[in-house]
């Protein structure tokens, strides 16, 4: 028996060298018993080199090797070892050959939902990144390309469905015995082993089917279990706009027969694009507008659409090695970015992902965790599933995109796709691709493609100071913009990196100017505009229009000049920018317990110019500019951060705004009132207009507005329900308790949702918080082993300030005190965690003394090598 291994050594992008074995095809016999499965792993082996024999070194964690034979010859003992990390043959032939391995595992016991687990009743797998060794003896890299051709075989009545990659051959009885059955599939396209899948279960399967570009009719499966048939449409009808935007945009065609998804409950992840055969976590399958809210069906679709277009990006064109993981995640994030944008609201998706970016990746650049896009070194890959490889990756292809302009950046990506199509390619293959495609037909590039992939290779978040010069007589205005990044961990010094900045000049009419596109690539850099309108006042400058870096910047603009820019700017994200600059003035000085009255009357002032007849009139767009910046954005502003003063100036805030503009934003509701009903995407921004001024006026004691959000929460529609809770949930009133009573009644039989009620008790500020949370783990409906459960509760006592940040540890205390015993089961789910912790040297000196216990009492126990790697940076 091969089992888990001790820590992993830490392994170098610079010691990467091939594999010097091809396997181009690989015959798999799975046989499933009562408890034990049966894998007959068959390749086809071709040595690199003919000449010098090498050790073929396979990976394999808790397998029982059974036989191994070349040729079908047994090897002789003396011909191979068991090591901790799986078989080595020591002198293979130098010619191709036929390697058979025989081996048992037992997927009861595999609680780590990598390789072959169970989920409820049903085998289902999880390959990425290293779960292949889980049920085959392989090389379990991803530069190891090859053909599958599957067989399973199980009884027939508790497997009924069984799946696996490609299109399906054969599905029958087994000939010696009816009670079993056989299905082989066969998957046409060379892939790596993190793309494999099989799922075998009692499973009901929704149909349809998508005719593509050139005619093909490519059958669409979904699979469920019993009961959930209802809430599958619209995944389906996600998955059929994914297939169509990416032919109509990318020129891109599914290339299978059959597309097979599958909802799993008991998932380390969102989804998992394995080819041909995608396995959702339940979460983001399984929906309508009464069970999920605007946001989440947005998300569904977004996810959808992700894992298909994997196919492309991720599957024809995989990764050479993990340190190039952003090469298909952060392009398939661009991807379902703009397939949403497309979709729905570009300007509005585009705050989203902006304001996302601040308050996850920024505040990962800043801590102990901080990483590179292309990371130079890991010990557990799974730690680097973060934003920084998938968003801000995204953010350097859209920064791509903004320099070349749209159409020589779609040259590059049609050159991407055909010149690697079928290889593992890297961050400098894809970067190569897109320069020479968009500069093919000989016009410059404008910027310096080598100094542009320093993105890659630097960590941390640029900060850009803006200052200008203004002669108001010729109209000419001097800018002069600095770049710095600040030192991360292993990187002290950083060099200027390709910076593209759009920006435009407001002119005297309030009316903004022509845009212009800044390529800031020097430490200081000096731009001089002239023709600008003759003025006394210089112009408002619109800054990072459309947020065109993932970037801070500090131009010192007045007051004046942000509401200036709040009431109007066409961009719709630099107008929402100056709201969030405002608010966080506003957040922070009540924070610090010295509210800013005059600021504070002023916004006052423009929020009821916003809220009259004459104001904003998407109801979108003004819930977006009532939203308050995100904690982490505020906390990183803070001398000494100070999560529950944060949270208390909010509800002051709310309170505030609520009483003073209480008229008002009655009349924003019954204006919006007749379309909250409305089928999304319909309707959309008046439920989350409603929901934003529920919270207004039920923190300043209006009845009707908290007896409204108790309301809804046994009404139809799931965002309208959460928003009333969301409402109340700050709240020290008898409505608050009402609320999640019926939601927890009503849901309780529904454990997809039933995990949102888990993350709003364990996140609702009481004075016996902590022991109500420690109470939910005890729930009986509470799954230790469903990462969903887990992510709820912990996820929801970290989202409470008051409790998790207390200043007697005891927060910090219990989630160090879970983390181990999560660790023992998960260690995936653990270290994600574990990182709840990375931001605690901003804290004041009681905080970080307090972490610095619940760190040491993680420190001393026994961890996995994930969750180690992330405490030890931590402590570093």
């Amino acid at each position: 028996m091969v089992s888990a291994a001790a820590p992993q050594p830490t392994v170098r992008l610079s010691d990467y060298r091939p594999y010097p074995f091809r396997i181009p095809a690989i015959d798999l016999n799975v046989v499933v018993g009562d408890a034990l499965v049966t894998v007959t792993a068959a390749f086809q082996v071709e040595p690199m080199d003919a000449v010098a024999s090498t050790a073929m070194e396979l990976r394999g964690v808790d397998l029982e090797l059974v036989s191994i034979t070349i040729d079908d010859q047994p090897l002789p003992q003396e011909a191979y070892s068991l090591t901790g990390g799986g078989l080595v043959i020591r002198n293979p032939p130098t010619q191709p050959f036929k390697l058979t391995t025989v081996s048992r595992l037992n997927p009861k016991t595999n609680t780590s939902l990598e390789g072959l687990y169970v989920s409820g009743g049903m085998l289902t797998t999880q390959c990425e990144a290293e779960g292949f060794r889980r049920i085959t003896f392989h090389p379990d890299r991803p530069d190891v390309l090859s053909r599958f051709r599957v067989r399973i075989e199980a009884d027939r009545q508790r497997y009924p469905v069984l799946l696996s990659n490609g299109n399906a051959i054969s599905v029958e009885p087994l000939a010696d015995d009816p009670s079993r059955h056989v299905a082989v599939w066969e998957d046409p396209f060379p892939k790596p082993s993190y793309l494999f899948a099989l799922v075998a279960g009692d499973l009901r399967e929704i149909r349809d089917h998508y005719v593509t570009a050139s005619g093909r009719d490519i059958t669409l499966r979904l699979h469920v279990e019993a009961g959930d048939e209802p809430y599958t449409a619209h995944a389906m009808a996600s998955l059929k706009r994914s297939m169509s935007w990416d032919e109509s945009v990318y020129g891109l065609e599914y290339d299978l027969d059959e597309f097979n998804t599958v909802a799993v409950r008991h998932f380390n992840m969102g989804a998992m694009e394995n080819k041909g055969l995608n396995i959702f976590n339940s979460k983001l399958v399984l929906a309508d507008a009464e069970s999920a809210t605007d946001g989440e069906l947005e998300r569904i679709e977004s996810v959808v659409g992700h894992e298909y277009f994997h196919n492309w990006s991720g599957n024809r064109i995989t990764c050479r090695d993990w340190f190039q993981l952003s090469l298909k995640e952060g392009l398939t994030v661009f991807r379902d970015q703009c397939f949403t944008a497309d979709l729905h609201s570009e300007p509005l998706k585009r705050i989203e992902d902006a304001a996302m970016l601040r308050n996850t990746q920024f505040r990962e650049d800043a801590g102990p965790t901080a990483h590179p896009v292309k990371p130079d070194a890991y010990q557990a890959i799974d730690n680097f599933y973060t934003t920084t490889i998938y968003e801000k990756g995204a953010e350097l292809i859209r920064m791509l995109r903004t320099l070349l302009g749209p159409e020589r950046f779609m040259q590059g990506m049609r050159l991407y796709f055909k010149r690697h199509d079928g290889e593992a390619a890297t961050t400098e293959d894809f970067v190569t691709a897109i320069v020479e495609g968009a500069s093919s037909d000989g016009q410059s590039l404008g910027f310096d493609p080598d100094q542009f992939r320093r993105w890659y290779h630097q960590a941390g978040t640029p900060r850009v100071t803006v200052s200008s010069q203004w002669n108001g007589e010729d109209g000419r205005l001097t800018l002069t913009l600095e770049q710095i990044t600040a030192p991360t961990p292993g990187q002290p010094e950083k060099l200027p990196l390709v910076i593209p900045v759009l920006w435009a000049a407001i002119r005297p009419d309030g009316r903004p100017g022509k845009e212009h596109l800044l390529v800031l690539d020097q430490q200081r850099q000096t731009l001089v505009v002239e023709g600008l309108p003759p003025a006394v006042q210089p112009p408002v400058l619109s800054l990072f229009r459309n947020f065109s870096a993932p970037v801070t910047w500090d131009a010192a603009q007045s007051t004046d000049d942000l509401f200036a820019l709040f009431a109007g700017d066409d961009d719709a994200f630099a107008r929402w920018d100056a709201g969030q600059q405002l608010w966080k003035q506003l957040m922070l000085a009540r924070a610090a317990g010295t509210p800013a009255l005059a600021l504070e009357a002023r916004m006052l002032e423009a929020l009821r110019q916003l809220l009259s007849q004459q104001g904003e009139n998407d109801p979108a767009v003004l819930a977006t500019l009532l939203a308050f910046p995100g904690q982490a954005e505020l906390e990183a502003l803070q001398t000494e951060a100070d999560p529950p003063a944060l949270e208390r100036a909010a509800c002051e805030l709310r309170e505030h705004f609520g009483s003073q503009l209480a008229s008002l934003l009655q009349a924003r509701l019954d204006a919006v009132a007749s379309g909250l009903e409305q089928v999304w995407p319909a309707g959309q921004g008046e439920r989350q207009l409603t929901g934003v001024i529920w919270s207004w006026l039920a923190a300043a004691g209006d009845t009707t507005a908290r007896l409204s959000s108790v309301a809804a929460v046994n009404g139809a529609s799931m965002t309208l329900a959460r928003s009333g809770l969301r409402a109340l949930q700050p709240l020290d009133c008898p409505e608050r308790d009402q609320a999640l009573k019926a939601f927890h009644d009503r849901w309780q039989e529904r454990p997809v949702i039933f995990d949102t009620w888990f993350a709003l008790e364990a996140s609702t500020p009481r004075t016996d918080a902590l022991e109500r949370v420690a109470a939910l783990l005890e729930h009986p409906k509470y799954d230790p082993m469903a990462p969903n459960s887990v992510r709820a509760v912990l996820g929801g006592l970290v989202g409470n300030p008051r409790v998790f940040h207390a200043l007697d540890g005891s927060g910090y205390r219990f989630m160090a005190e879970q983390i181990i015993a999560v660790d023992q089961r998960n260690p995936i789910t653990a270290s994600r965690l574990a990182k709840v912790f990375s931001r605690w040297r901003t804290y004041g000196i009681e905080r970080q003394a307090a972490v610095k216990q619940a760190l040491s009492v993680l420190s001393d126990a026994d961890l996995s090598t994930n969750t180690r790697e992330v405490v030890s940076l931590m402590q570093a």
